[in-house]
């Protein structure tokens, strides 16, 4: 399956812990629009309690990126790629007490997470068809152009680690259904990534006689990089279990990355004979979009 058929909403049905949380939050969002109204006193919260809460969220990440590959003996490759990973985790939070100065319905808070992000691999510069060889049989038949699995490439994939942090204020606005939480921050974003290239070239050691010198050239390296930007979550309670508040909740973020952006490697095929170096570049700005249910503790009484 290629990329774009992954981002497909049928294939990304198909990550299992992605289901979970979408359907947990399409469960949430019945009890939302069903639920009780904003004036139902089991909604409520201790302006003086601090509140700590766990969410489990979903979504996507997207930044996009360039790659090169130059070798000894195969043509350059350059190229520009969108990227789009989903990606699921959870977080924890927690809330102060209401500031009683800002109208008692503002909260500073503070928030930390780690996710597995489940993007796959995307070829950024590409040339020839890189793969295993296969060579001719047939005599007469000794020409390198005829070796099947030549090519170069440079590609990228998350390794699976992204970890994020946030410090921020939270609003409390009534509507007609129920208060609603606008909570605007600043937010750290880590992710890691690993950037691999290969190069396969043929020569022939007779033209007239199917037999060749076949070169692989091959390197990875992975790199973390660090992101910092401003984030916005709008959240509402809607259905309590003793202590327990269920929220319904989504947020977005943009990242702007700190330091260096770029990754290059090379490697060198083990006769000597053959070398490449590739070459990948981080966009600057990277955008987070997810949805989730956050589970705060709020104990009656207050």
């Amino acid at each position: 399956m290629d990329f774009d058929d992954c981002l497909h909403p049928n294939r990304l049905w198909e990550f299992r812990p992605m289901r979970f949380i979408l359907n947990a939050v399409a469960l949430a969002g019945i009890i939302f629009f069903s639920g009780p109204s904003a004036a139902d006193p089991e909604l409520g919260e201790g302006s003086q309690r601090w509140v700590p809460s766990f969410a489990l969220k979903s979504g996507l990440l997207m930044s996009s990126a360039s790659g090169e590959v130059a070798s000894t003996g195969r043509p350059s490759a350059s190229g520009t790629e969108d990227l789009i990973s989903p990606w699921i985790g959870g977080s924890l939070e927690l809330m102060t007490p209401a500031w009683e100065s800002l109208g008692g319905r503002t909260r500073f808070f503070v928030h930390g997470g780690l996710s597995g992000n489940v993007g796959l691999e995307r070829d950024l510069a590409k040339e020839g068809a890189p793969g295993e060889f296969k060579v001719p049989t047939i005599p007469q038949f000794g020409s390198p152009d005829l070796v099947r699995g030549q090519g170069s490439v440079t590609s990228v994939k998350p390794t699976g680690f992204q970890a994020s942090a946030g410090i921020g204020l939270s609003f409390t606005i009534d509507t007609d259904w129920r208060p609603i939480r606008i909570k605007p921050s600043l937010e750290y974003l880590v992710e890691e990534v690993e950037v691999s290239g290969v190069v396969h070239r043929a020569t022939s050691l007779d033209p007239s006689i199917p037999t060749f010198n076949l070169y692989a050239v091959s390197g990875a390296e992975r790199r973390f990089f660090h992101s910092l930007g401003p984030g916005l979550e709008v959240e509402a309670d809607i259905f309590r279990k003793g202590p327990m508040l269920l929220a319904l909740m989504g947020s977005g973020g943009a990242y702007r990355l700190l330091g260096d952006s770029d990754v290059e490697f090379s490697s060198t095929d083990p006769t000597g004979v053959e070398s490449a170096t590739w070459g990948y570049t981080k966009d600057p700005w990277t955008y987070r979009f997810d949805v989730g249910v956050r589970f705060r503790w709020v104990p009656d009484g207050d």
